[in-house]
C-alpha cells in the first residue's frame, strides 16, 4: 500500500507529458494538416503605417498557399450570443462586436438569417461566381456579423465592380470601402491573404465567452491587475519593442519587424513578465493569478476555434494571424494533435 501511494505522489508530481494524447507517432491516414501562427502586432495601434508597407509580408503569406486563414476577430455568432446576456457581457459586446441593428434595417436579416443564409448560398457557390453573386454574398457576411470576410469578397471583385447593387448600398460599401480607417491585421492582412488566394472567406476565432469568468471580480482584483500591468509597462523588454515599432518606416522594415516577432522565444520574456509575474504576486487571495486563468480559458477556445475550422477539413494548411502574446499558447495547444505539423512561421518570413 505505501508502495501504490509512494508510486501515485511520483506521478503527481510529475512534469506533464507534452506529446499528443494519441502519441507522436500516432499513424495517420492521409497528409498531416499543417498549421502556422504568425505572430503580429495589433496595426490599429500604429499611426502613420500604411496598406503598402505590408505587401512584402502578404507575399510571404500567399507563398505559405494556407487553404484557411483564421484571425482574432469575434464571429457574429457569439457576439448575437453575448448579447444574450448583457449581466455577463455588455462591456464585451461594446467593445469587440459590431452593432448588427444598421444592417438588420436594411436587409431585414438577423445576424442569425445571415449565418444561415452564408452557409446556405457557400454550399451551392458556383466555381465563377458573378459580379452580382459576389456582391449578395459580401452583404450576406455583413449581416452575419463577419466583416472580414466581407471584404474579402470585396477584394475578389474587379475594380470596376466595386459598386453598389444587389442588395448592397452605399452605406455598406462604406463598411467595404474603409476609407480614413487605420489599418487592421483582420482586414488587411488576413482577408487580402485569402482574396488573393482565391478563397472565399476567413474565420474569427477569438473567444470573449471566457470574460464570463472575471465578471464577478471587485476592486481587490482591480487593484491587483493595475499594479500588475504598472510592472509590466516598466520593464525593458516593453521599450525595446517600442523601439522596434519606431523604426518601421517601411515595407522592409516592416517584414523585419514582423520576422523578429515570430524568431524563436521571440515573445518568451514579456509573457514571463506578463502572466509568469501575475502568477507570482503575492497578495492575499492571489488576484492577479485570476488574470492567468481567464488568459488560458481563452486560448484554449480559440485553439478550439481553429480546430473546428479544419476539423472536417484534415490535411490542410491552415494561417492563423494573431496577437503576438498568443501564439505560444496557440503553438503548444496545436501541438497536442495528433494529425497536425505546427509550421515555423519564422521561416515562412525568410
Amino acid at each position: 500500500m505505501f508502495r501504490l501511494i509512494a508510486a501515485a505522489a511520483v506521478l503527481a508530481t510529475s512534469p506533464l507529458v507534452t506529446a499528443p494524447p494519441l502519441g507522436a507517432d500516432a499513424p495517420v491516414a492521409g497528409p498531416r494538416t499543417q498549421v502556422m501562427t504568425l505572430a503580429s502586432t495589433h496595426l490599429s495601434e500604429h499611426d502613420g503605417w500604411t496598406a503598402p508597407m505590408l505587401e512584402p509580408l502578404i507575399a510571404k503569406l500567399v507563398a505559405f498557399k494556407p487553404q484557411i486563414v483564421t484571425h482574432e476577430g469575434v464571429s457574429g455568432e457569439q457576439c448575437e450570443a453575448m448579447r444574450a446576456f448583457p449581466d455577463l457581457y455588455a462591456d464585451t459586446v461594446d467593445q469587440y462586436c459590431w452593432d448588427p441593428s444598421s444592417i438588420r434595417a436594411k436587409t431585414r436579416l438577423s445576424v442569425g438569417d445571415g449565418l444561415r443564409e452564408v452557409r446556405k448560398t457557400l454550399a451551392t457557390w458556383p466555381a465563377q461566381p458573378t459580379a452580382s453573386q459576389r456582391r449578395h454574398l459580401a452583404m450576406l457576411f455583413l449581416a452575419a456579423g463577419d466583416r472580414p470576410s466581407a471584404a474579402v469578397q470585396w477584394l475578389r471583385l474587379p475594380p470596376a465592380e466595386r459598386v453598389a447593387g444587389d442588395s448592397l448600398d452605399e452605406a455598406m460599401v462604406a463598411i467595404l470601402e474603409r476609407k480614413g480607417k487605420k489599418l487592421n491585421e483582420s482586414v488587411d492582412v488576413a482577408a487580402v491573404v485569402a482574396a488573393r488566394l482565391g478563397l472565399e472567406r476567413v474565420y474569427a476565432v477569438d473567444d470573449h465567452s471566457s470574460d464570463a469568468a472575471l465578471v464577478d471580480e471587485g476592486k481587490e482584483f482591480e487593484d491587483a491587475i493595475a499594479k500588475h500591468f504598472a510592472t509590466v509597462r516598466d520593464m525593458p523588454e516593453l521599450a525595446r519593442v517600442k523601439d522596434r515599432e519606431i523604426a518601421v518606416t517601411g515595407a522592409a522594415s516592416m517584414l523585419d519587424y514582423y520576422r523578429w516577432m515570430n524568431a524563436s522565444g521571440a515573445q518568451a520574456a514579456i509573457i514571463r513578465a506578463d502572466f509568469g509575474g501575475a502568477l507570482a504576486q503575492s497578495a492575499p487571495g492571489t488576484p492577479a493569478r485570476r488574470y492567468v486563468g481567464w488568459w488560458d480559458v481563452r486560448n484554449l477556445r480559440m485553439a478550439a476555434n481553429i480546430r473546428a475550422t479544419f476539423a472536417a477539413r484534415p490535411g490542410v494548411r491552415v494561417l492563423n494571424i494573431v496577437g503576438a502574446s498568443h501564439k505560444p499558447w496557440y503553438d503548444a495547444l496545436m501541438r497536442m494533435m495528433a494529425d497536425v505539423d505546427v509550421m515555423d512561421s519564422a521561416a515562412a518570413l525568410r
